[in-house]
């Protein structure tokens, strides 16, 4: 029963499969793999990650040693002193020998640059044996090696880990100057993911005690991570015929926007000035009057956005906001591929303090633009405006000035969708929506008219205390015009 009780285990949590046996472990703490094992005392050694775990037969070993050399004092029989002395060097060499086997083991694990969420991966990983005691290591072969991957997963506040791999170990029968495996990974979600180490146990060859050390995998101090970036979906853009227009961004060439097409709608002719293309003249216009002429041309408009995605409103389920994560790298590079890049805006903003303990591994000198958008969408997590003082919350400071503004709202409605690989599934819809002009400002707190004749925004934002502002402000825009709803990723390619 208890075999059929872990292998449906294994099933539910969608267990890795490496080419080595696998033995059971019930508690993932000890690296020991009997049932019959409930007494261990571990003690942490200090020293190159060392860990001893003393089961109950090792701790009988030396007191049967120790009532054998009493009953020898007592009748003083040298056989007996005999019995007693095997029975110390029997525990003291088997205490001995898998330490000084793990001392002598180096491993090195590896991860894939970039994998997409839903998609699973390979951790590689290498032990080799240093040979530091020289042609006498033949004397200490390593096997009966247990091995244990710790590959986590950054929770959802930055701090606390979850396990990717079940605490199962994978048996290693011996290891010689150097060895691979290969540990295929579940469909990994979202985030962050982490290699602490690599957990190597033994008790050979006496099996006596069991040693455990933790070999570290860092590469130049730093954790080997791997990110795993939210899906994009090709958009059709048809939502884009709703938004205004700005003029052609011809000569303005930055990080986020790209040369765009003059429109071929021949409007006029005038005089020419100083940076006119050659190639625009008229040169029938120039021969009939005698001046220098260029063709004018119509300016096209072009439909571009900026985005918020707000991470402190009411999220129904994770899925929902999966769902808005993945909206927003399709809306990032649908404008990418307009030509415009959208700006990204957070709320609580990026470089507030609620967001340092999900955005402070960013990686250095990274490429402005979807780039970065990437590892930022990769990392975000809804928040919660609970127990975070005024003093502490970051409120939103941007104005709608030449682009709109698109952000992504929680419906509180549910859908069924009928999914081939997962049945039926419940889907909780999301609306893109534009923010309107003056959305954190409230009329009806300074009467008709919204204050005194002349007074701008900024001067009557000043005015008004700090407990219904900022609190209206750190929530962020709640409504908006509609202009796409999203059941499911289905959806986004349509929208």
């Amino acid at each position: 029963m208890n075999r059929l009780r872990k292998k449906a285990q294994a099933q539910d949590n969608d267990a890795f499969k490496p080419s080595q046996p696998v033995a059971g472990l019930e508690d993932e703490n000890l690296p020991v793999v009997s049932d019959k094992q409930k007494r261990v005392v571990q003690v942490p050694i200090g020293f190159m990650g060392l860990r001893l775990y003393m089961e109950f037969r090792f701790i009988g070993m030396i007191g049967i040693a120790f009532v054998v050399y009493v009953f020898g004092a007592l009748v003083a029989n040298e056989w007996t002193y005999l019995m007693a002395s095997g029975f110390v060097c029997a525990a003291l060499t088997g205490a001995l020998i898998p330490m000084l086997i793990l001392l002598d083991l180096k491993g090195e694990s590896s991860l894939p640059g970039e994998v997409l969420s839903s998609e699973g991966t390979i951790v590689v990983v290498k032990l080799k044996r240093r040979n530091a005691l020289g042609p006498l290591s033949w004397l200490l072969p390593a096997k009966w090696i247990r091995l244990t991957v710790d590959v986590v997963r950054r929770g959802r506040d930055g701090k606390t880990f979850e396990k990717v791999f079940p605490p199962e170990p994978v048996l290693i029968e011996s290891v010689e100057d150097e060895q691979w495996f290969e540990f295929p990974t579940p469909k990994l979600r979202r985030g962050v993911y982490v290699i602490r180490g690599l957990e190597v146990s033994t008790c050979f060859p006496l099996g006596i005690v069991w040693w455990s050390r933790t070999l570290s995998v860092r590469e130049n101090k730093k954790e080997v991570s791997i990110t795993v970036y939210p899906k994009n979906y090709a958009m059709s853009g048809h939502f884009m015929e709703q938004l205004r227009g700005v003029a052609s961004t011809m000569g303005l060439a930055t990080h986020a926007s790209t040369i765009t097409h003059q429109s071929t709608s021949f409007r006029s002719v005038r005089e020419f000035k100083s940076g006119d293309s050659l190639r625009h003249v008229h040169w029938p216009s120039v021969a009939r009057r005698g001046v220098m002429l260029v063709r004018e041309f119509d300016q096209e408009t072009i439909p571009v956005f900026d985005l918020l995605l707000n991470l402190r409103l009411n999220w129904k389920s994770q899925e929902q906001f999966e769902l808005a994560v993945c909206a927003a790298m399709s809306l990032c590079h649908l404008g990418y591929s307009q030509g415009q890049l959208p700006s990204l805006l957070l709320n609580p903003p990026i470089e507030s303090k609620e967001m340092e303990s999900l955005m402070y591994d960013l990686p250095e000198n990274i490429n402005q633009g979807v780039h970065l958008y990437s590892e930022i969408l990769a990392r975000v997590e809804p928040m919660s405006m609970k127990g975070v003082r005024d003093d502490e919350t970051d409120v939103l400071d941007f104005s709608v000035v030449e682009k709109d503004v698109l952000t992504l709202l929680p419906d509180s409605d549910s859908v069924m969708k009928y999914h081939p690989e997962t049945g039926d599934m419940v889907c909780y819809p999301i609306e893109l929506v534009i923010i309107p002009l003056g959305w954190d400002f409230d009329e009806d707190a300074y009467g008709e008219g919204g204050g005194a004749k002349g007074m701008s925004f900024a001067t009557v934002r000043k005015t008004k205390a700090r407990s219904q502002e900022d609190v209206k402000r750190a929530l962020g825009p709640t409504s908006g015009e509609v202009v796409g709803r999203i059941e499911w990723e289905k959806d986004l390619e349509a929208l």
